[in-house]
């Protein structure tokens, strides 16, 4: 290997490094870009509806967003007071919240009791205080960082939205640009797969915010009607939680019905009913419409790369794990299989509209003479 061979390959190497290094750093911002396009794809229908009223397409860009920032403002001002309220009163005094998790276990345990024939005691009262002293102790320590960590939040939901602008006002031409790196008979094909995703990710997350949107109200309306104090809070818990498919109901549920057993074992049960009335119309209606309608994956593939993007990614991976797989989905059958299937056609012969196969051929397996 000469010198110059030696030295490019370094080279090589060097920069390889240097760009899988800056790809590190820039994680964060490349996720507020992918989040922004996957919501920019949602709302782009909306902003082509409005164009198509003679509104300017600046314009109706910056209407849509503003309406969705006033959605989210005023359903985090209905949420937040009441759920900051009772979390102060507990960090203020936490002997009164041991003292409610101690009367929740008393009357689960005596249900138990009640239905098993049996005495249990789940947990000692004097280590519920201590863990409980503990953790708002730790909560008390850790609120600076969760304020630096809320506007770290802020920060990116506003870089969201200025790239999720930029986006739909260069799309056309970031996709004429894309398409012109390949060749002139593939760049068609390329334009009807970003196109496709673009319908994919839109669609998926439009139904998700329906189902979300159908889950927290419905679940507040119940709640409501069953005298459950937050419930608010509790119907927004059980709702967001629903954008993760099949397992996001169920955490919320758990935790709505846990913090409404502080409040009495009476609201948790009315949690508990609540959320699986709601849950038999999203299982059975709202989720595999949505499912069927957007990525179109196997209940079982959804599972596995919503684990994968929790183990990546924590909630950020989890959330974006399922429109990621249908975008692979569509990349692998426009960039692999339908390339396969168009070049085994054209290897088949054709005579007269009729495909020709060669004729079944059989060994023959008589001793030679």
């Amino acid at each position: 290997m000469t010198t110059q061979q030696v030295f490019r390959n370094t080279l090589v190497v060097i920069l390889t490094i240097a760009a899988a290094y800056a790809l590190f750093l820039s994680i964060r911002i490349l996720i507020v870009l992918l989040v922004a396009i996957i919501i920019a794809s949602a709302v782009r229908p909306v902003v082509l509806w409005l164009s198509h009223r003679r509104i300017p397409h600046g314009l109706a860009i910056l209407l849509v967003y503003a309406a969705l920032m006033l959605t989210l403002l005023g359903l985090l001002l209905a949420v937040l007071p009441p759920a900051a309220n009772r979390l102060a009163g507990y960090i203020e005094n936490e002997d009164r919240l041991a003292s409610r998790i101690i009367v929740a276990q008393d009357w689960l345990e005596r249900n138990i009791e009640q239905r098993f024939n049996s005495d249990i005691t789940l947990l000692d009262e004097d280590g519920i205080r201590e863990t409980v002293t503990n953790i708002v102790t730790q909560l008390r320590e850790s609120i600076p960082a969760l304020a630096g960590e809320f506007g770290g939040l802020v920060g990116d939901f506003v870089l969201t939205v200025v790239m999720g602008v930029y986006w739909l006002t260069s799309r056309d031409s970031a996709i004429n640009f894309l398409s012109s790196l390949f060749s002139m008979g593939r760049r068609m094909r390329i334009r009807e797969m970003f196109t496709e995703i673009e319908s994919t990710l839109g669609s998926y997350v439009r139904g998700v915010g329906l189902v979300v949107l159908f889950v927290g109200v419905a679940n507040f309306i119940l709640l409501t009607l069953f005298g459950v104090p937050n419930a608010v809070t509790l119907g927004f818990i059980i709702g967001v939680t629903t954008a993760l498919p099949i397992i996001g109901g169920y955490i919320g549920a758990v935790a709505a019905t846990l913090l409404a057993l502080l409040s009495s074992p009476l609201h948790a049960v009315f949690a508990l009913v609540s959320f699986v009335l709601v849950q038999q119309v999203e299982n059975h209606y709202l989720t595999p419409r949505v499912m069927a309608n957007s990525v179109n994956l196997n209940p079982i593939l959804v599972i596995l790369v919503l684990f994968i993007g929790f183990s990546v990614g924590g909630v950020i991976g989890g959330l974006l794990s399922v429109p990621l797989a249908g975008t692979a989905m569509i990349l692998l059958r426009h960039l692999i299989i339908e390339p396969k299937r168009e070049e085994v056609a054209a290897s088949v012969p054709v005579k007269g509209g009729i495909l020709l196969t060669a004729p079944d051929t059989k060994l023959d397996v008589s001793p030679s003479a």
